[in-house]
């Protein structure tokens, strides 16, 4: 539904009104703080242009995130053109400060990446693109909290600091070996260094994995460390840390030690994370096929728990996986139980995924070119 109705906005000369449209202003923007319900779209590409020119001079971090918001969710339902909301994220970096509103465009540009993660080339582009919009941030915040410092200082720190190390894919940055050295120091003394490190914690644990080039040295650590912690919390921090090897015969410990008798954490976790904290989804897929009677034993056919494996493929947005999940599932009527309905799910979401690839992957790997 379609509402006509005056609306408050900020405008070029950052006073705030009732204006008519009619207005000769070099950029207007609508829901002016976002402080309304409501998604704003603008007539022309050209205005939306101007706005993404514009959007580092507004003083408000609730209209230059909400702005980014209503660009990518008009992009969704073809509104806008996804290269024109992709453009809104070009000023991060250098000129954005606000946890608030780098949570959000990086959301977006992260969600941008996944729609073309099977293209090398773009997928390498889009990781140098998100180095370099977090650069800044991780140079200025670096690793150590202040005293006083504010919790969105705080999450801003571990969010940039997490995507900046995982995506600059270089052993020798001075940052990735900042975080093994920390990460070293708290293998030595888990008990005395967890409080130097408790909120980046996440963000150490899983780059100690990504860059584990010495025998699998760090893994072999942290399996150690999860054997002996009896905190759920830290238990789930782990497994989503060592998901991330790339030995295929660490994936199967991992398994196999899901299924013992009390394992750390639950037996669902250790696959599931596999696949959505790893990027291990073949991995996964391949496995919860292979060991399927096993784990629908363990969870017999009225666990809900079994929705969370039957997740697992919902990530795949090819019409070939989309049929072979099909017929996996229907092969498995008779012990699926309660998960049937998320089976359904599930291969809704494949077929939006498919979807989604088809219309938006050409568009994004052609304004990547344009960086």
């Amino acid at each position: 539904r379609l509402w006509r109705c005056s609306i408050e906005a900020v405008v070029s000369t950052q006073s705030t009104g009732e204006i008519t449209l009619a207005e000769d202003y070099d950029w207007v923007k609508g829901n002016a703080g976002a402080n309304f319900y409501y998604l704003t779209n603008y007539a022309t590409v050209d205005m939306w242009s101007g706005l993404a020119d514009a959007i580092q001079d507004m003083p408000a971090a609730t209209d230059r995130m909400s702005l980014i918001y209503d660009a990518f969710s008009m992009a969704k339902i073809d509104k806008l053109d996804y290269a024109t909301a992709l453009d809104m994220t070009k000023y991060i970096g250098d000129n954005e400060g606000e946890y608030v509103v780098m949570s959000r465009a990086l959301s977006e540009v992260l969600s941008a990446a996944d729609l073309v993660k099977d293209d090398k080339n773009a997928a390498q582009l889009f990781k140098n693109y998100i180095v370099d919009m977090l650069e800044p941030t991780v140079q200025k915040l670096g690793f150590t909290a202040a005293s006083d410092e504010s919790i969105t200082i705080s999450k801003m720190r571990d969010m940039a600091l997490r995507n900046y190390l995982k995506n600059v894919g270089n052993s020798t940055n001075e940052y990735v070996i900042t975080a093994l050295e920390m990460f070293d120091k708290f293998v030595l003394d888990p008990v005395g260094e967890k409080s130097t490190i408790k909120d980046i914690f996440t963000t150490i644990t899983r780059t100690a994995i990504i860059y584990d080039s010495n025998g699998d040295e760090n893994w072999s650590s942290m399996w150690d460390l999860l054997q002996k912690s009896d905190w759920e919390a830290d238990q789930k921090k782990y497994i989503a840390a060592l998901s991330r090897t790339n030995s295929t015969d660490k994936l199967d410990r991992m398994v196999d030690a899901s299924f013992e008798e009390k394992p750390k954490g639950d037996c669902w976790r250790y696959l599931s994370y596999i696949s959505s904290q790893g990027g291990h989804l073949e991995y996964a897929w391949q496995t919860l096929q292979d060991r399927w009677d096993d784990y629908a034993t363990k969870y017999n056919s009225t666990s809900f728990t079994m929705g969370y494996l039957i997740e697992i493929p919902a990530d795949f947005d090819t019409e070939d996986k989309y049929t072979q999940v099909k017929k996996f599932f229907d092969s498995k009527s008779d012990n699926i139980g309660t998960g049937l309905k998320t089976v359904s799910e599930t291969l809704a979401t494949i077929k939006n995924n498919i979807e989604k690839r088809k219309k938006y992957g050409t568009v994004i790997k052609n304004w990547l070119t344009t960086l």
